[in-house]
C-alpha cells in the first residue's frame, strides 16, 4: 500500500467512513440538522468536547475556516495567523470573500508555530486606543494551527500563552482543526485540554 503524504484531500476515506456514509445515505432522515445522525453526532461532539457546542457540516476546511472567521468577523477586521497558515498561504481568498473583506496578517514564528512576542507586537499595531491607527481596522480573531503546516505541534502551555495574548485584547482564538485529532494524539492530551487552556 503506498502512503501519500501530501494532501488529506487526495485519496479517498478510510471504509469503514465510505461503509457509514453508504448506510446513511440509503435512509431517510429529516433534513437541516434534524435527524437522528445529526443529534447523534451532535450530542458525541458534546461528550468528545465536554461543553455545549453547534455542529455545522461542511464540505472543505477551507469552508470551515472561512464560516468560522466570518461569524467572528465585522468590517474593518484584522485576522492573525501564522505567516504560513492555510488560512493565509492555501484557501485562494475564501476567509477573506466571507468575511467581507477582513484582513488577513501574518505572524511570523518558528517551525510554523506564531511567536508569541510577534502576535503582540502584531496586534498592538492595530490598537484601538491609539489615534493614528483609528483608519487601520480592528483586530477580530487570532487563528493557530494545531498541528502546523510545517508538521510541528504547539505544546498546552504555548497555546496558553497566545490564548492569554489574545483575550488580553479582547480578541477570540480560533483553531484550525483539520489536524486537530493528530495534534491531540501526538501531545497525549485530552481533548478538552487543547481547547480549553485556561
Amino acid at each position: 500500500m503506498m502512503i501519500n503524504l501530501s494532501s488529506d484531500n487526495w485519496t479517498g476515506c478510510h471504509p469503514s467512513i465510505s461503509d457509514t456514509l453508504s448506510r446513511h445515505s440509503a435512509a431517510v432522515g429529516a433534513a437541516y440538522g434534524a435527524s437522528d445522525l445529526d443529534k447523534k453526532i451532535e450530542r458525541t461532539f458534546k461528550e468528545i468536547f465536554e461543553s455545549d457546542v453547534a455542529v455545522y457540516f461542511v464540505g472543505t476546511g477551507t469552508a470551515a475556516n472561512a464560516l468560522s472567521m466570518a461569524y467572528l468577523n465585522r468590517a474593518g477586521g484584522i485576522i492573525f495567523a501564522h505567516r504560513h497558515a492555510h488560512l493565509i498561504e492555501d484557501e485562494c481568498g475564501a476567509p477573506e470573500y466571507f468575511t467581507g473583506g477582513a484582513r488577513l496578517v501574518g505572524v511570523g514564528g518558528a517551525e510554523g508555530r506564531i511567536d508569541p512576542e510577534a502576535l503582540e507586537s502584531a496586534i498592538r499595531r492595530y490598537d484601538p486606543a491609539d489615534p493614528d491607527s483609528v483608519h487601520a481596522g480592528r483586530p477580530m480573531a487570532v487563528s493557530v494551527t494545531q498541528s502546523t503546516e510545517s508538521g510541528t505541534l504547539y505544546s498546552l502551555a504555548q497555546i496558553r500563552r497566545i490564548a492569554n495574548i489574545a483575550h488580553a485584547h479582547g480578541i477570540p482564538l480560533h483553531m484550525d482543526g483539520a489536524r486537530f485529532t493528530n495534534a491531540v494524539s501526538g501531545i497525549k492530551m485530552a481533548i478538552n485540554s487543547m481547547i480549553r487552556p485556561e
